[in-house]
């Protein structure tokens, strides 16, 4: 989650009545979640056949594929106009006419391109929203929808964490759950310790021997699980995580490139700054430049 870098917010709030229409584009690195609260209506993802959604349901699109929500089976375009305001730290949009209804919440966010936590995910997540935790999530939510008190932005964007941990949790622990890159070896019981160790300390010495020693497995093993379940060697899964680790630093610390670079696990800056470069498609201060920059522009 950390390493994710995740920002956004629990921030729309739908109330649908008689014929709507919305079509979501797809954005990079970006992710949605809609939380359907009441009611009924349709979903098509990339144009494959709607399925309906009812009271409950908790859909998840981590990389925030083309879709469309409508009241309409077909999820043809209706030409019903949805009015949108601000109300507090909430979008509202809602139609007023017809008896067929629909309520969800919606949230947006965005994360740090490279992160493993997004890319090893496939493009939907169905979730029964109707366990106890995620209940009294929407309960929060709308406890701030109504009342409109001070801080219900900052509110609302913990509640994203928490939100995106619970699914994770169940989706996890789903037997069908698909997984790909770091999610799925953490999921393998062989490899689960020694992936979640050099998550934990990414800047430790981790030879390939010690590796296999803190997995219980010998070197020729844990060659070939990382990568058949993790798509890379140990050796590269290490300067993998170093490097989100770094790039993480390098937003949210003022410290030098060498202090970052040591700090993590790298022997040089000039080892560092190419591996970087090389992942990112930057040196390390270009890319902390920018992200200064966007956040100049942000509003």
């Amino acid at each position: 989650m950390q390493l994710a870098q995740i920002t956004g917010s629990i921030n729309t709030l739908c109330q649908f009545k008689g014929e709507w229409f919305v079509h979501h584009t797809h954005k990079r690195t970006h992710g949605m979640i809609h939380f359907v609260t009441n009611g009924e209506g349709w979903l098509q993802i990339d144009k494959q056949v709607p399925q309906m959604l009812k009271t409950g349901d908790l859909i998840v699109l981590p990389r925030s594929i083309e879709h469309i929500l409508s009241s309409d089976s077909l999820c043809n375009n209706t030409h019903a106009h949805i009015d949108s305001h601000q109300q507090g730290a909430f979008t509202i949009k809602s139609t007023h006419h017809g008896s067929q209804e629909l309520n969800l919440f919606c949230a947006n966010f965005a994360y740090e391109p490279h992160t493993d936590l997004f890319n090893g995910l496939p493009e939907v997540l169905y979730l029964d929203g109707q366990s106890e935790e995620f209940q009294h999530i929407i309960s929060l939510l709308k406890h701030e929808a109504l009342e409109n008190r001070a801080a219900s932005e900052h509110i609302l964007n913990s509640l994203l964490q928490i939100l995106l941990i619970h699914i994770l949790r169940h989706y996890f622990n789903q037997p069908q759950a698909h997984l790909s890159g770091v999610l799925n070896g953490l999921q393998d019981k062989r490899l689960r310790g020694v992936v979640s160790a050099v998550l934990a300390q990414p800047a430790k010495e981790w030879s390939v021997e010690h590796m296999s020693e803190q997995a219980h497995l010998s070197r020729a093993q844990l060659m070939r699980l990382f990568k058949q379940h993790i798509g890379m060697s140990p050796h590269a899964f290490v300067n993998h995580i170093r490097l989100q680790v770094a790039a993480q630093l390098l937003r949210t610390t003022a410290d030098s490139v060498l202090q970052i670079a040591l700090s993590v696990g790298f022997q040089s800056e000039t080892h560092f700054g190419k591996v970087f470069k090389k992942q990112y498609g930057m040196p390390p201060g270009v890319y902390r430049k920018s992200t200064e920059e966007s956040k100049e522009c942000s509003p």
